[in-house]
């Protein structure tokens, strides 16, 4: 008895034509399919990061420091409305004093003050900040600074909840 080693193909290589060895090779078209559901993924959590986690609101005022402990063009780095959210509170004048976020509203680098300019700085991307109101002055920032009330009670600087938006007709 001999052995043919000419078989005739399984019906199968006929219904699919592709070679075990390139199972798992990606197409274009796979690769462009991909890309762009992956890019329309992250473009809806990007714009819907806020609604599903919100930042957290200050509900309660917080004593920062003393008028003596600040001189006109001073700041006083701390934590507002939590532990891991960083603020700067600058004296811009004998009477005026200002809090801001420090995080930057690009990438949430920290903003460093520059009194004699009268803006706050970002390093990571040259981005500039009027110490007056927080507005975006230079950069790709895309928003102002978050900014704070500020009270003084007898010789002490309170930080006050930013008030609540109203809703526009």
């Amino acid at each position: 008895m001999s052995l043919s080693t000419n078989h005739p193909a399984p019906a199968c290589n006929a219904d699919y034509p592709i070679r075990q060895s390139e199972e798992h090779r990606v197409t274009r078209r796979q690769f462009a399919k991909f890309t762009c559901c992956s890019a329309l993924a992250f473009g809806a959590v990007a714009l819907s990061k806020d609604k599903l986690f919100p930042p957290p609101i200050a509900k309660e005022p917080m004593r920062v420091a003393s008028q003596s402990e600040l001189k006109v063009g001073g700041y006083k780095l701390f934590n507002y409305p939590t532990a891991n959210q960083p603020c700067i509170l600058i004296r811009l004048s004998e009477t005026e004093f200002a809090a801001y976020s420090q995080s930057c509203t690009h990438l949430q680098c920290p903003v460093h003050y520059q009194h004699e300019a009268k803006k706050f700085y970002c390093p990571c991307h040259e981005g500039f900040f009027s110490a007056d109101d927080g507005r975006v002055l230079a950069g790709p920032p895309p928003r102002p600074l978050p900014r704070y009330p500020v009270e003084i009670r007898g010789q002490e600087i309170w930080v006050l909840p930013a008030p609540a938006k109203t809703a526009q007709a």
